[in-house]
């Protein structure tokens, strides 16, 4: 693709236009009808040239002069043309010419023919005598044509060039000039001053030169394509306000329907009364998971260490940082489990008397497993709470939670596109809403709905939790005569994350220090010396080496995988028609 080149783009083009000849036919309702022929010198090894339209109007930030049914031919023939665009929507780049073949050094003609709708300003647009001038001031002016009839981005030198203007009356006042602005205002030459047909003339003119005109008609302004905002903003909002405000109205629909979505999904909290136990029959991740409808960040340490409360596993530390589970209960013990935690003691094969399984900061085989388990928990919990009864799939929020997913891909597609292609940004917003109004759909819970059986462990579930997690008189668990109660309820402390609360709630109700578990690292029951289980070194050791073993796995996958505005007098350069062109 042929860049449209900086102003600032040294040396003109090598290749010359000998000869640039324009015939403009402007109508009444304000539409130029263009054919520019173009007698070039060519060098040997260019593919062709390049014609670019600047859609800006310097003179009015709203007006868009877009070209269209743009044609070309080459010597007379047809040649091959891509049309695209550049900064955003402002520039119309036509690339012309093959790029697997070279045009031949010597002349050749190129015939450029376009439509541009809108050409016609009102009277106040271009005042000003810094030009070669001619009138004939029989009817008042009504509307001007100020254009640039030679284009001040042609990057080729031009020998001579000759404009012919058809107007649609008689004009009176005819200026034009050469060059940008009135310091480098040159001279050109007029004549039809008065009449319907004007032709201008020049010599020579540097790469970068325009020629701009400027006809006064008496003809009333017609109405131009304009947008509601300057060029620059129509990458982001089109150039349609209609458009605009149809994308924001149903920005707003799709955002308060997501949003009603999202609310419907929600679950009234019931009732948490503190309860001293958990409900009955379940383990810590089911307990837990029941109150949030997810499972538990640290749902697989507290089941192995529930198993081990229960009875169904030992677990000793051994001198190289390794823990062993070594399995005790028997096949009667298991069946009489939750199913959560049978289903960890059969997934590392510890069922049975003494099987064991080893898991370390090195042990990689073992990191692999305890990943692999710790995966599968979230299907095994949601079947259970299913099984039992105690919440049922809503495929409406279902279909929500997919929506929102969709939303978002969506917002990421349709913006990428606006950044590389002429559809603006706007079109991303109804999206945007969507997924900003549905972004609770896609937390957890969302998708499944707890029956009444389902709210009744809920808030017995969130009762004990209370229990476990607060400290306020209110709440306070009586230890006497039950320190038991307190080691068998740390593995639901460890999945409600409350071990260390738990910790102290006992310290602060008996004045001793909490207890280490007998069955946590052969715990004789005393008191631990790093304040109770919550902070204890045992505990964390025992978390560390699963976690040290499933980096251990995790580390070994990753390597192996990682292969301008209105005003101002008449001037060159100042008119619609900006653009230019050159060779590539």
């Amino acid at each position: 693709m042929a860049t449209v080149p900086d102003t600032t783009t040294p040396g003109p083009d090598p290749v010359r236009i000998s000869d640039y000849q324009a015939d403009y036919l402007v109508t009444a309702g304000g539409t130029l009808v263009a054919k520019e022929t173009l007698t070039t010198e060519f060098p040997a090894g260019r593919h062709g040239i390049f014609r670019f339209w600047d859609l800006a109007d310097p003179q009015d930030e709203h007006a868009r002069l877009e070209p269209r049914q743009v044609t070309v031919e080459l010597d007379g023939r047809s040649v091959p043309v891509e049309l695209s665009w550049e900064k955003g929507t402002r520039l119309r780049v036509a690339k012309i010419g093959d790029p697997d073949s070279t045009v031949s050094s010597g002349t050749h003609t190129y015939t450029i023919t376009y439509r541009i709708d809108g050409v016609l300003s009102p009277t106040t647009v271009g005042n000003g005598s810094d030009a070669s001038s001619s009138w004939a001031d029989d009817r008042p002016s009504e509307s001007v044509l100020y254009w640039n009839v030679v284009a001040q981005g042609w990057q080729m030198d031009i020998d001579r060039s000759t404009i012919r203007l058809t107007l649609p009356a008689a004009s009176s006042q005819v200026q034009c000039t050469t060059g940008v602005g009135a310091a480098t205002a040159g001279p050109c030459t007029i004549e039809g001053a008065g009449t319907d047909t004007v032709t201008l003339t020049t010599g020579a003119l540097p790469a970068r030169t325009p020629v701009t005109v400027r006809v006064s008609l008496p003809v009333p302004t017609p109405d131009r394509v304009t947008a509601p905002w300057g060029i620059a903003a129509d990458g982001s909002l089109g150039r349609s306000g209609i458009a605009l405000a149809v994308v924001l109205l149903v920005t707003f629909v799709l955002m308060a329907l997501a949003y009603v979505l999202d609310r419907r999904s929600r679950e009234d909290e019931p009732g948490l009364p503190v309860t001293y136990e958990p409900p009955t029959g379940l383990g810590p991740v089911q307990t837990a998971y029941l109150t949030t409808e997810e499972v538990p960040d640290r749902a697989l340490v507290a089941t192995l260490l529930h198993q081990a409360e229960r009875g169904l596993t030992t677990l000793s530390h051994g001198d190289d940082a390794t823990w062993t589970i070594t399995g005790v209960g028997d096949a009667a013990a298991w069946a009489a489990t939750d199913d959560v935690t049978r289903f960890v003691g059969e997934s590392l094969g510890v069922t049975q008397p003494g099987a064991t399984f080893t898991a370390g900061k090195k042990t990689v085989e073992a990191g692999a497993e305890l990943q692999k388990t710790r995966d599968e928990l979230p299907a095994v919990v949601d079947r259970w709470a299913e099984g039992i009864g105690a919440q049922r799939a809503v495929p409406s929020e279902v279909a929500g939670r997919v929506a929102v997913v969709l939303s978002f891909i969506a917002l990421l597609v349709v913006g990428f596109v606006s950044v590389v292609s002429p559809v603006p940004g706007i079109y991303a917003l109804p999206f945007a809403g969507f997924a900003l109004g549905g972004a609770g759909l896609v937390t957890a819970g969302v998708g499944k709905r707890r029956t009444a059986l389902g709210r009744d462990l809920w808030s017995r579930s969130g009762g004990f939790e209370r229990m476990l997690s607060t400290s306020s008189a209110k709440d306070r668990f009586d230890f006497s005569g039950r320190k038991d109660l307190y080691t068998a309820f740390i593995p639901y402390a460890v999945a409600f994350d409350c071990a260390d609360r738990w910790a102290r709630k006992y310290e602060t109700t008996t004045g001793s220090p909490a207890p280490s578990p007998v069955w946590l690292a052969g715990g004789a029951g005393s008191g631990s010396a790093g304040g109770g289980f919550g902070g204890g070194q045992d505990f964390s050791g025992f978390e560390s080496s699963l976690a040290g073993a499933i980096s251990a796995y995790s580390a070994t996958q990753s390597s192996s995988s990682s292969g301008s505005s209105g005003g101002g007098g008449f001037s060159g350069g100042g008119g619609g028609g900006g653009g230019g062109g050159g060779s590539w």
